[in-house]
């Protein structure tokens, strides 16, 4: 039986714009919702994801949204395991970059000790799946599962890309250096959830560090070449496209002296998101699979860290560098930022990254913040 928590729900109204905020957790320990390339709300609004260290050892965890009752998901008593982000865990451990929502059939899958799991949010008992076996030592990243809920994929890097690396920061620099003159790998693994056969799906010659379904449901892969030169420039042409029949090719070409980052899906599957920099201009724009420009907005004045769509399509959630969570509409010649509230989280550690995130039904808006110390789960109303 799954360890009951009582609720620590609460809410406030924000000091800024009097929008209703909700305090999902309050427990003096890390916790934080799941990674922005995945969905944190269940699709019927039943369930709400995090993860957290409460037990002393990073776990899943569930709360109901009905009455914020938490229930612990996973099994984990062997610490952190090591991962992209997280270069100090161990060989053993839960890998806190695994955990991805199945939101429509109330599932959640994720990485312990070097096998893939898999556990029905809706079973009394919590029973853990597993599906299967990752290759030893590789070191993992985020991960993604399709919209239907059957193929979960996993990008894992050959162990020889990674040394002594003490943060993220280090990470960028050496790793990608390594990989390139070494010529190791990731591989993109796909896993059948019914049967737990895993095959790859392409072994790609630069570090993969996040990997996204096409939301529409064509099973075409959005991913990443991560890292910088060791100078602190990023490397060239950073979002990839997979095909499913196996080959890859940058969403297109990036000129000279511009940077792209924090690629996802709009949830609509009609375009892809990312923000980045060109002749120190700020900028978020959209393209096409096939590459075309759908828009680019310039952000001068705009300062923020990750943009994720709007079930419209069209407009994005922002976490601003002055604290504030706002409402970015690129196609607004007015208005073009509606601010919603106050995040004021620092970014120094990875847990403590807001990543605004739509629920399925789309009236608010999930944000991690360490405001009061420690890192909490929170969730901001819409306007009307």
């Amino acid at each position: 039986m799954q360890k009951i928590f009582p609720t620590e729900h609460s809410t406030y109204a924000d000091k800024d714009t009097a929008q209703t905020v909700i305090q999902w957790t309050s427990m003096p320990c890390t916790n934080q919702h799941l990674y922005f390339t995945s969905l944190s709300v269940t699709t019927d609004d039943r369930w709400l994801t995090i993860i957290s260290d409460r037990d002393g050892n990073p776990n899943l965890y569930a709360i109901d949204r009905r009455d914020g009752a938490m229930r612990r998901l996973s099994h984990n008593e062997s610490g952190l395991l090591r991962s992209y982000v997280y270069p100090t865990g161990g060989l053993v451990g839960f890998s806190k970059v695994s955990p991805c929502l199945d939101p429509v059939n109330n599932r959640i899958f994720y990485i312990r000790d070097d096998e893939v799991y898999a556990v029905d949010l809706d079973d009394p008992a919590g029973t853990e799946r597993k599906l299967c076996e990752l290759p030893p030592k590789w070191y993992g990243a985020y991960t993604h599962i399709s919209p239907d809920g059957k193929t979960f994929c996993v990008p894992c890097t050959d162990p020889r890309a990674f040394a002594d690396e003490k943060t993220q920061w280090e990470q960028l620099g050496k790793v990608p250096l390594r990989m390139k003159k070494e010529g190791l790998v990731t591989r993109i693994y796909l896993i059948d959830v019914a049967t737990g056969k895993a095959r790859v799906a392409a072994e790609v010659p630069f570090w993969v560090t996040h990997v996204q379904f096409d939301p529409a449901g064509t099973g075409r892969i959005v991913f990443n070449l991560e890292g910088h030169d060791g100078t602190g420039s990023p490397l060239p042409n950073r979002i990839w496209c997979l095909e499913t029949d196996g080959s890859f090719r940058p969403i297109s070409e990036e000129p000279q002296g511009e940077w792209r980052s924090h690629e996802n899906w709009a949830p609509d599957g009609r375009s892809i998101i990312y923000h980045g920099g060109r002749a120190g201009k700020a900028f978020v724009g959209s393209r096409t699979w096939e590459g075309k420009l759908l828009h680019e907005t310039s952000l001068e004045g705009i300062e923020f860290w990750h943009a994720t769509g709007a079930l419209d399509g069209r407009r994005k959630f922002v976490d601003r560098r002055d604290g504030m969570i706002s409402i970015l509409d690129p196609g607004a010649k007015e208005n073009r930022l509606i601010d919603l509230c106050r995040h004021d989280t620092a970014y120094d550690i990875q847990d403590a990254h807001a990543h605004p995130l739509t629920t399925p039904i789309g009236n608010s808006v999930i944000f991690t913040s360490n405001r009061t110390g420690h890192c909490q789960v929170y969730e901001v109303l819409l306007p009307s």
